[in-house]
This record gives C-alpha cells, structure tokens and sequence, in this order.
C-alpha cells in the first residue's frame, strides 16, 4: 500500500469536517423544529362571521360650552376588513347637559372607519374617523327646539383582550355640533365622550 499523499490527505480531512457540519445542522433544525413556537396577537379567523363584533358601554360626556357633564352610554358593532381596519357602527346618548335653565340633550347616530395597531399580544391601540348624525334638543325659557346635522368626528382608544372572543375597550369620540333652533344659530357646542365597553366577537 502506497503512503497517502499531502494532496489525499486534505480531501479526506475536508469530507471529515463535511460530515461533521452537516450533523451538526441537522442536530440544531432538529431542536429548532421542536422547541421554538411563533405567537402572534389576537386575530379574527378569516371567515366573515368571526370578524364580525358588538358592544355596549358607558361614559362621560363633557360639553365644553355648556360647562357641564353627564353619564352617557352607547352600544355599538361592525366589522373587520383585515386584521388593521375595520368598519364600526354606533349608537350613542350623551345624556343631558345643564347651564343655568337651558337644558340640552344629544344624541348620535355615527359611522367610522377604524385604524387598529397590535402593541401587544393582548393590547391594541386605535384611531377612528367618521361622519355623526347628531340630534340637538334645547328646552329653556326663551328658546326651546331640536335640531340634527351630520357633521365629521373623530375618536382613539385602546381594546384589551380578555379572552379569544371578549374584549375591554377604552375610548373617547370628540364631536362639534352647531345647532340652529327656531332660526337661531347656536354656539357651536364640543363634546368630548370618554367610554369604557365591552366587545365580544361574533
């Protein structure tokens, strides 16, 4: 048998160090495969039915003209276009405001296109933009009425999920109304609601 060669010994040398490296891929894809996991936020299932939700909630609107504040609630649902945007209905009574004897009482009817962004796996944020449909009561001594409008609002928040279907939602909507009763145009009146509701998903 004839000595190797320095040329036959560096091929086999280099087929050793093949060998080992591939095993050693092997080993560590092996225990990737295994023990890593990929989480990702709470979503909606693709279908229509589980992008579809609806909620209640309750707050506090403040009227900057009037001064005042009072208890509101509202209920309010939609749907989800992608994981990022959704479509959101609503209904909402902001409850009666007092300034001296004027009494004002307002209700909203909107519609939103909501922009959601995950921060976590259970929190998200939002911003929405939409057109209200606003009705104005005024009842006082010297000028009694109601009125309705559509006019833009707008409004942020942050959802907390609690569980797959169920959600805790902090918002606040801003509204600018101004009314005209018996052919007098009012001081334009900002609203600013700020709730705390429920969503449970479809």
């Amino acid at each position: 048998m004839k000595p190797d060669t320095p040329h036959h010994n560096s091929r086999t040398i280099c087929g050793v160090l093949a060998l080992g490296a591939l095993s050693l891929f092997s080993s560590i894809s092996a225990y990737a495969a295994n023990d890593i996991i990929v989480t990702r936020p709470h979503s909606m299932s693709s279908n229509m039915s589980s992008s579809m939700y609806i909620g209640a909630s309750l707050g506090n609107a403040m009227y900057n003209e009037a001064n005042d504040s009072s208890a509101a609630l509202g209920i309010f649902g939609g749907f989800h276009i992608n994981e990022a945007l959704a479509v959101d209905f609503g209904w909402a009574n902001l409850g009666e405001a007092s300034e001296g004897a004027d009494k004002t009482k307002v209700n909203v009817l909107q519609v939103a296109l909501l922009g959601k962004m995950h921060a976590s796996t259970d929190f998200s944020l939002f911003g929405k933009v939409g057109l209200a449909r606003w009705k104005y009561e005024l009842n006082s001594s010297s000028l009694s009425g109601s009125d309705d409008d559509i006019n833009v609002y707008f409004g942020i928040g942050a959802d907390y999920h609690i569980s797959g279907r169920s959600a805790v939602r902090f918002g606040a909507d801003f509204y600018n109304i101004k009314p005209t009763i018996s052919n007098t145009t009012l001081t334009k009146e900002n609203i600013s609601l700020f709730s705390i509701g429920y969503i449970f998903r479809l």
